[in-house]
């Protein structure tokens, strides 16, 4: 069976400690890994690959999605790995993303995971170039250019009504912690559930976007007794960092993240029970 060739994109400042341990963790199972920028990249792992991201998009497509007039990086890299299954066998990983054991499934055809029983991601992905739909993918984010977007519009979202949900493999394999318990993983009293869901899987995905919003400072490693500090010391990647989180530290950041979540929901709801109730009165009394 052919090795699986992995490939991501790196845009912006140096790599941090968990970006360098994501990515060295698939090299530490003998895969082949590249990562493309427009750039030189400071502090590459060994093993992996630089490439250049103009054989895939012109640099200029870096400013193809903006949102409220700033280019998304995150849309970018949605239509990049589109883009790049057309050019290359290369199985997009996100840089979030760890991988726990050796990659032996098929590396050809579609390589699809959910996230949850009806939404698939993108975060690890393989698109059959022979197959219609990849380029009925590419048309329609192509049609978003420059046009109003919103989060999600390139990725899952729409990975989901073109391939449905059933091109999916289970959620165990690729992302067996769920993004709404992104937290389990740094902190030592969740390890064993953490592990157990992770037993059979092949990746753990950390959802970089809600460790950010977090506030996790990527110099500081997870606590020592997570699981996540675990899989980071079988793969020797404990050694990027020169401390780690107090367990109580990282619970208060935890506990403040999720309020702030929690607080922001209830505005939006508000927001979308209020203003129609709003409207309504104020066409009614126009009407009167």
């Amino acid at each position: 069976m052919r090795k699986a060739r992995f490939a991501s994109f790196w845009h912006g400042p140096e790599l941090s400690p968990y970006e360098i341990a994501c990515l060295d963790s698939f090299t530490q199972y003998g895969s082949e890994v590249a990562l493309y920028s427009y750039e030189p990249i400071a502090g590459l792992p060994p093993g992996v690959t630089a490439k250049d991201a103009t054989t895939i998009l012109p640099r200029d497509s870096l400013n193809d999605f903006p949102i409220r007039g700033v280019p998304s990086i995150a849309h970018f890299t949605d239509y990049f790995r589109f883009v790049m299954f057309t050019k290359t066998d290369e199985i997009w990983v996100d840089t979030d993303m760890l991988l726990l054991r050796d990659f032996d499934l098929n590396a050809k055809g579609d390589l699809i995971g959910r996230e949850t029983p009806s939404s698939i991601c993108t975060a690890l992905l393989r698109l059959d170039s022979d197959q219609p739909r990849l380029h009925e993918l590419i048309e329609r984010v192509e049609a978003m250019k420059g046009t109003a977007i919103k989060w999600g519009d390139t990725g899952p979202r729409l990975l989901t009504a073109v391939y449905g949900v059933r091109a999916g493999l289970p959620e165990s394999l690729f992302y067996p912690v769920h993004f709404n318990d992104y937290y389990k993983v740094f902190l030592p009293r969740y390890f064993e559930e953490c592990a157990a869901l992770c037993s059979d899987a092949y990746t753990l995905h950390l959802w970089n976007n809600r460790v950010v919003r977090m506030g996790l400072f990527k110099r500081i490693g997870p606590p020592v007794g997570s699981f996540l500090h675990h899989v980071f010391e079988q793969t020797g990647a404990t050694e990027l960092f020169r401390e780690f989180y107090p367990a109580s530290v990282m619970q208060a950041m935890i506990d403040n993240a999720v309020e702030k979540v929690g607080s922001d929901e209830g505005v939006r709801k508000l927001l979308r029970v209020g203003v129609p109730m709003v409207t309504t009165a104020i066409a009614r009394r126009l009407g009167a």
